[in-house]
């Protein structure tokens, strides 16, 4: 790490105290946010205008919903069948998404 322009450096052995996060570990959630919504839009979800949090499926008789919160996914449906599908498709997913 390179010390700010202007820092003097009177004695060995100081530190520098940062105020915030170094090589973008405050955009990381973000990333993921920004694959997570790409990966279910295009399993064909609607992104909600009012909540961005908020994606909906509805095909015919099937409604599917996902609501984020930080690293949680809620899943809510109305056909098992369709929410045990979709978990196996997001576990697919899951290493697109950065999981190990």
């Amino acid at each position: 790490m390179k010390l700010p322009p202007g820092f003097y450096v009177g004695r060995k052995g100081l530190v520098c105290r940062l105020h915030k996060s170094l090589y973008g570990l405050c955009q990381a959630p973000r990333c993921w946010f920004a694959k997570l919504a790409a990966s279910l839009l295009s399993y064909d979800f609607i992104q909600s205008h009012s909540d961005y949090s908020l994606f909906t499926l509805r095909k015919g008789a099937i409604e599917l919903y996902i609501l984020v919160y930080v690293d949680d996914l809620i899943i809510a449906g109305n056909i098992a069948s369709v929410v045990t599908t979709f978990k196996e498709y997001l576990g697919h997913s899951h290493q697109r998404l950065g999981g190990s």
